[in-house]
C-alpha cells in the first residue's frame, strides 16, 4: 500500500470542504487526516485514543457534545469537531446510527448553509447493529436508503459522498459499544458485518456513492487491528486515509506529487471501490471476501467456493453463554459457517 504523505494530502484537498461522520473509528480517521494535512507523522497511541474528552485536538476545536454534555457510551452520545486552517476546512460528527436527530440536524445544517460539501465521507453500522436492540439490523436496512436520500438532497449535486464500509472486527471483540448482554455473540457477529457490509455497499451504489470497501481492504491484516478487537492501530489508519486519498484524487482526477506507477496491486484497488455490485447477495458477499476481477465484476458462485475450499467444521463454544451460541450456531445456514472459517483463516498470524 502507497503511504500518502503530508504535501500529497494538502495538495488534493486544497480548498476542499471535507466531512468525517461515523463512530470512533471514524473520528480516529479524522485525527489522522487532519494531522497529515499538518506533519508527516502518525498518531501516538495516547493521541489515538483522544476523543470527545478533549476541546482540542491537532488544532480541532470540539464545537458540541462530548466532554461538554455527556461521556458516556449511550445512543444519545453526541460529539462535533471542526478543523479550519488556512485553504483547508474539515468537520466531523459522531453518530450513533445513520438516521435519527443528530442526522437530521447535521442535515439541516448542510441545507442552510450555502458552502456545501465538496467531500462527506460516512458509515454507520457499528452502533446501528449492536445497540438497538433485536431490530437493530432491520431497522438499519430501513433508515439507510433514507439516510442517502436526505444527504443527497441536503447536499450540492458535485459533492462526493464516500461510504466507507465498516472495518472487520475480531473473533472476541470487546470495545466499550459492545453490551454486555450481545458479548456471547460477539464471534458470530463477523458474518453479519459481511452481510451488512454488502448491503450497505450495494445500496451506496445504487444511491450513485462512491465506496472504498476497507472490509476487504483490511480482511487479512489483523495486525492493525487494536487490542479490543475493534479499534486500529495508528499505521491501520493512516492506510485507510491512504486509500481514501487515492480514490478521492481518482475521482477528482488530481494527480499527486509522490504517485508510483500504477501497478497491479493499484488496479484491484481501484475495482474495489468501482467494481460493479450485482444483485445476488452471495455474489456480492464473494466480492468481499476474495475481491474482483479486472473487469470490477466476479462470476464466482460462492456456495462452490466454499464446498470446494473450506469444510464445515464445529465451532468452539462460548463459555460465558453455551447454550445460547449454540443454539446461534444451529440458525447459522452452512454458507454463513463456512464464511466464519474463511474469516478464522484470515486471522491467523500470517508465517
Amino acid at each position: 500500500m502507497e503511504q500518502i504523505r503530508s504535501r500529497n494530502l494538502r495538495q488534493i484537498f486544497q480548498n476542499k470542504y471535507v466531512v468525517f461522520m461515523g463512530d470512533s473509528n471514524m473520528r480516529s480517521i479524522y485525527k489522522d487526516f487532519i494531522l497529515l494535512l499538518q506533519e508527516d507523522r502518525l498518531m501516538s497511541d495516547l493521541e489515538r485514543k483522544f476523543g470527545g474528552n478533549k476541546d482540542r485536538i491537532f488544532g480541532d476545536i470540539l464545537l458540541e457534545g462530548g466532554v461538554y454534555k455527556s461521556l458516556s457510551s449511550r445512543i444519545e452520545y453526541e460529539e462535533k469537531r471542526i478543523f479550519l486552517a488556512n485553504i483547508f476546512l474539515v468537520k466531523f460528527f459522531f453518530l450513533t446510527r445513520c438516521r435519527n436527530d443528530v442526522t437530521a440536524r447535521v442535515f439541516e445544517e448542510f441545507r442552510k448553509d450555502p458552502e456545501k460539501p465538496d467531500l462527506v465521507i460516512i458509515n454507520s453500522t457499528l452502533w446501528d447493529i449492536s445497540r438497538y436492540g433485536q431490530n437493530g439490523e432491520t431497522d438499519f436496512k430501513t433508515n439507510l436508503p433514507q439516510c442517502f436520500d436526505e444527504l443527497r438532497a441536503a447536499t450540492s449535486p458535485t459533492t462526493i459522498i464516500l461510504w466507507l464500509t465498516a472495518l472487520p472486527i475480531s473473533a472476541e471483540p470487546n470495545a466499550i459499544v459492545f453490551d454486555e448482554q450481545y458479548r456471547p455473540e460477539n464471534k458470530y457477529w463477523r458474518t453479519q458485518f459481511l452481510h451488512i457490509n454488502s448491503f450497505s455497499a450495494e445500496l451506496a451504489k445504487k444511491k450513485n456513492c462512491e465506496v472504498l470497501d476497507v472490509h476487504y481492504l483490511f480482511r487479512e491484516l489483523p495486525e492493525l487491528r487494536g487490542t479490543d478487537g475493534c479499534h486500529w492501530t495508528s499505521i491501520g489508519y493512516r492506510a485507510v486515509t491512504s486509500y481514501l486519498t487515492q480514490l478521492v484524487s481518482l475521482i477528482w482526477h488530481v494527480p499527486y506529487i509522490d504517485r508510483n506507477v500504477i501497478e497491479a496491486k493499484e488496479r484491484e484497488f481501484h475495482g474495489v471501490c468501482h467494481r460493479k455490485i450485482k444483485e445476488e447477495n452471495e455474489h456480492v458477499i464473494v466480492n468481499s471476501l476474495i475481491g474482483a476481477n479486472t473487469t470490477g465484476t466476479t462470476d464466482f458462485d460462492l456456495n462452490t467456493y466454499l464446498t470446494n475450499h473450506v469444510p464445515i467444521r464445529s465451532e468452539t463454544q462460548n463459555v460465558v453463554n453455551p447454550d445460547r451460541v449454540s443454539a446461534m450456531i444451529g440458525q447459522m445456514n452452512d454458507t454463513d459457517r463456512r464464511i466464519l472459517t474463511l474469516m478464522d483463516y484470515y486471522e491467523k498470524p500470517k508465517k
